[in-house]
């Protein structure tokens, strides 16, 4: 693994190779500088020495030159024959002999050749008059360079295994000039040779190195500081590296090992730092989250969205809350997340985004769903065994009643019969023949009465177990029905009966509710009382469960004490009426079996009674027992 050491120790040595590059650069510039400068001092020379045998050669040009003892330093010109004063003999019998500037400059530089660190000059052309005037290659090819109109040639050449540095003008020919070379051809203005200047390098290059030691030396102090200052900040550099890299590391395994998911948005809401635990709980990597700070609001689910923003809002405001919320991860799967979060400040104090953990709390939202639900069923359960023990206890309460009322009713006539079978066979034995037949009567009444006792209590018995197929139920039609199989009676008591024609439909088993309707309305004829125009109403009103059936009726009336009595067992407001007392017991066994109510309404005797009854309006369950 790449380290932040092993960085600063690259980035050092590309540095040192940096820094070196640069010292030899600066040597090489330095050291190319001091060439040029030796080269352009020899220049110089060769040029003062160039002017300096130019001048004095025009000085004697001007003088038409010079006469000089004839020796053998100087003997007679043989080139100067032609010149009638080239000899001349003084007064005194002293020798003259005539040099002429070209003669003369040739004697200054056999001088200078014959010191080795004086400049070298040799005078040329292309048509010399001497032999040894003859140009070499460098100095022909300069001369032919004058002709093209090139005033001056400098080059280092190589002479006798030294170096020098070489420099060659031109000589233009003047008036002067022809007293000499005119019979060559020259005239007044043509280049008619050069004069060469070869200046000695090589005191100059050890002048040079002393100097280029010196720099070598120097750059070397200064490379060495730089690659030593260089090392001691890659050392401290190094120290806080390692230092930063084992904070690093405490935070790293702090931050990024933790099962949670967990990041800091800075103030502008961009992330700082994601965990990267981040993409198993939500499917998308922290590199996602960090080019996109809007990601996390648009992974929350949308009946949570605005909860999660009020959050965020109050978290930068510093009065965060914890806060759990539902995320849609990238394959879709809905997770929830407990989450929390609290302001975070700089050293300096100053505000610095917030920073947030958030943990999976799915199977925890499941768990506590399903125990949540298994509550919700167990409550149901113990409050259906609580209804159920309740509805047990009134059963056998009922039952209690039913064994004793039947056990009364049923003796009743059974007494009658046994009581009068007695008297049957005693006006037999007595042969009293008209009271047989009044005896034998009753008895037939008492047998009719009980065969109607059991006729009702099989009815009733069978009300949630004999069950017709549930229909949606008209209910005009159905009160239609019922008026007619009661119209004989209806019109036998004179009461009106009215019926409204937009009666709701609902679901049930047609006949019972049929039978319902039947025991309510023949109800209401029997108590009619003595009223001199009976009225029965048939109707609807909205209740807080649905429609509520109404069979009202301007009769005899019921007191507050007996609103739940008449609904029992052979309970009989008046003893002398004709019926078992079982008819409302079965109504209401049959509403109740539909999931619905039966109950009455009166405000006392002579004011009349209302029966109402709801129903449900969905089918109801056949499995329900009554």
């Amino acid at each position: 693994m790449v380290t932040q050491f092993h960085k600063i120790r690259r980035f050092a040595l590309v540095l040192v190779l940096f820094w070196s590059a640069g010292i030899a650069f600066s040597f090489y510039w330095f050291y190319r500088g001091e060439q040029q400068t030796v080269l352009a001092i020899a220049r110089a020379e060769a040029r003062a020495t160039f002017e300096k045998d130019t001048l004095y050669r025009r000085w004697a040009t001007l003088h038409g030159g010079v006469y000089v003892p004839a020796s053998d330093l100087s003997p007679p010109n043989p080139y100067l024959n032609h010149i009638p004063e080239r000899d001349v003999t003084t007064p005194s019998g002293k020798a003259l002999t005539l040099v002429n500037p070209a003669y003369m400059t040739r004697q200054v530089f056999e001088l200078a050749d014959s010191q080795k660190n004086l400049v070298r000059g040799h005078i040329t052309s292309l048509k010399p008059i001497r032999p040894e005037n003859l140009p070499d290659p460098w100095e022909a090819k300069a001369l032919k360079l004058f002709e093209t109109g090139v005033k001056e040639v400098s080059e280092v050449q190589e002479m006798g295994g030294r170096p020098y540095m070489r420099l060659m003008r031109p000589f233009v020919t003047d008036t002067p000039c022809l007293k000499c070379h005119a019979a060559q051809g020259y005239r007044v203005g043509v280049i008619r040779g050069g004069v060469s200047a070869s200046v000695p390098l090589e005191v100059d290059a050890a002048v040079m190195g002393d100097v280029i030691t010196g720099a070598a030396v120097s750059h070397g102090f200064i490379w060495l500081l730089g690659v030593g200052l260089i090392g001691t900040g890659a050392r401290v550099l190094s120290r806080s590296a390692r230092v930063i890299e084992e904070r690093e590391e405490r935070y790293r395994t702090v931050a990024d090992y933790t099962e949670g998911w967990e990041y800091w948005q800075g103030p502008d809401h961009a992330f700082r730092y994601v965990s990267p635990s981040c993409e198993e709980l939500s499917g998308y990597s922290r590199e996602e989250f960090y080019a996109d700070p809007d990601l996390l609001h648009r992974i929350v689910h949308p009946e949570d969205l605005q909860h999660y923003q009020s959050h965020v809002s109050d978290s930068f405001r510093g009065t965060p809350k914890p806060l759990d919320f539902r995320i849609i991860r990238k394959d879709g799967e809905v997770r929830w997340i407990a989450h929390v979060c609290r302001l975070v400040y700089t050293s300096s104090g100053a505000e610095n985004g917030i920073r947030g953990s958030n943990r999976d709390i799915t199977d925890r939202k499941l768990a506590s769903q399903a125990l949540h639900e298994q509550a919700e069923l167990l409550e149901k359960e113990v409050r259906e065994r609580v209804e159920r023990e309740a509805e047990l206890e009134a059963k056998n309460a009922e039952l209690e009643r039913f064994t004793y009322t039947v056990s009364h009713d049923l003796k009743s006539p059974l007494i009658t019969i046994k009581g009068f079978a007695g008297a049957v066979l005693k006006d037999i034995e007595g042969g009293n023949l008209q009271r047989l037949d009044g005896d034998v009567r009753r008895i037939m009444g008492a047998a009719d009465k009980m065969s109607a006792l059991l006729g009702d209590l099989l009815e009733l018995s069978r009300i949630g177990r004999i069950v017709n197929a549930p229909s949606l139920i008209d209910m005009n039609h159905l009160a239609g029905d019922v008026l007619g199989q009661l119209s004989g009676p209806i019109q036998q008591a004179g009461v009106e009966v009215v019926l409204p024609p937009d009666l709701p439909r609902v679901w049930g088993d047609q006949p019972r509710i049929g039978e319902v309707l039947q025991n309510l309305v023949e109800n209401a004829i029997k108590y009619r009382g003595e009223q001199h125009k009976p009225r029965i109403d048939i109707g609807v009103r909205e209740g807080a469960d649905g429609p509520v059936f109404t069979v009202r009726d301007n009769g005899v009336g019921v007191a507050a004490q007996y609103h739940e009595t008449i609904f029992g067992l052979f309970n009989q407001l008046d003893a002398r009426s004709e019926g078992t007392g079982i008819g409302l017991a079965l109504a209401r066994r049959i509403v109740e079996f539909h999931g619905g109510k039966l109950w009455v309404e009166s405000e006392g005797a002579g004011q009349g009674s209302t029966f109402c009854f709801t129903l449900g309006t969905r089918p109801p369950d056949p499995n329900k027992q009554g």
